[in-house]
């Protein structure tokens, strides 16, 4: 071999070990940008980003406070709300995903099979937020989707204009005509959770929609709209979902309700991080707030419902979804066909497009 050909092979091993190294070093980059960010270090990250913004279908009057303790512990973070009810909250968040227009870090809602779908679309983020392991285990789905509450739909009354004797106790009882114009409820076409009881009752052989329409049902906007008609007297009965009953109970707000022995319908409300937010480290922190005992009392005292938290005492004017008879999961019941079908069916009885 002459010098020139040792030197021409003495270059091309050379290369070869820099192109292997260059190789190995991008590996190893990748793999340190794969390592899990601390706890602390997402904390940090979260104080620079300042701000969370929270797409949510809790009661009203309860998000604010509640907002506001998280602030408390969380100095330096601004939370943000958008409150819509559970279906349009699911549909803007949607239309905003497709369009690239990412300004949710935070959702909370009781789903329908778009969440599930949205899931396989890339709408969460997925991840382990670190108060986790005080949670049953089937609150998580995937590390991506966790339930923090649960409703049931109730039925209410003003006590100042109906006597308990003679509320309603069973849902049948809305259609009798003696409570003619005097029934509200949240529309099915705004909330997944009325339409999870509507397949229950429809399972039961009514045409709810034509036998209410028939009664002069009246429309009012989310649980928190009917439970204020109810006490302003504008109705007297409601069906309700019960996430702002608690709260007004505990306040001696005159209202009587029941869950009818017949049975109901459970809804879960869950919580992802959506993985575009554009405040990722906040969002995690939020979340994880939300699921520390602190957060999950400040949830069942602001925003009503039963926690999934271990450990946490249950609400403290309601019985617990245990001591209530035949409770259905809403989801198992409600298909997208089915979804469809009775958005559509309402909309047709009353008018409505």
């Amino acid at each position: 071999m002459t010098t020139l050909q040792r030197l021409a092979s003495a270059t091309s091993w050379l290369s070869r070990g820099i192109v292997v190294a260059a190789a190995l070093g991008a590996t190893l980059i990748s793999a340190s940008a794969q390592v899990p960010q601390s706890w602390q270090d997402v904390v940090a990250a979260a104080k620079k980003e300042g701000k969370v913004v929270f797409y949510n279908n809790l009661q009203p009057n309860g998000i604010e406070p509640l907002l506001q303790k998280f602030q408390a512990a969380n100095p330096g973070i601004r939370a943000e709300q958008i409150r819509l009810g559970s279906n349009p909250l699911i549909e803007r968040f949607e239309t905003e995903f497709n369009a690239g227009r990412h300004i949710a870090d935070v959702l909370v809602t009781f789903p329908d099979q778009r969440i599930y779908e949205g899931m396989k679309k890339g709408w969460m983020a997925e991840w382990a937020p670190p108060e986790l392991p005080n949670f049953p285990p089937d609150i998580n789905e995937g590390n991506m989707l966790f339930t923090l509450q649960n409703a049931r739909e109730a039925i209410i009354w003003n006590k100042g204009l109906v006597k308990d004797a003679d509320a309603p106790k069973e849902w049948t009882d809305l259609f009798d005509p003696k409570w003619k114009g005097k029934v509200g409820m949240n529309p099915p076409w705004r909330s997944v959770s009325i339409q999870q009881i509507v397949a229950f009752l429809q399972d039961q052989g009514h045409d709810v929609a034509q036998k209410l329409k028939d009664n002069d049902v009246r429309f009012f906007e989310g649980s928190g709209g009917i439970i204020q008609a109810v006490i302003r007297g504008d109705v007297q009965v409601a069906e309700l979902t019960d996430l702002p009953l608690n709260p007004l109970l505990e306040d001696g707000a005159p209202i009587g309700f029941v869950y009818p022995k017949s049975g109901t319908t459970r809804s879960a409300n869950k919580i992802f991080v959506a993985k575009n937010a554009p405040h990722p480290n906040a969002a995690k922190v939020f979340v994880n707030w939300l699921m520390t005992e602190a957060g999950q009392k400040a949830l069942q005292e602001h925003a009503g419902l039963s926690v999934t938290r271990k450990g946490v005492p249950p609400l403290s004017k309601l019985p617990s979804t245990e001591q209530l008879s035949n409770v259905v999961d809403g989801e198992k019941i409600l298909t997208p066909e089915r979804q469809k079908q009775i958005v559509d069916h309402w909309r047709t009885v009353f008018g409505v497009r």
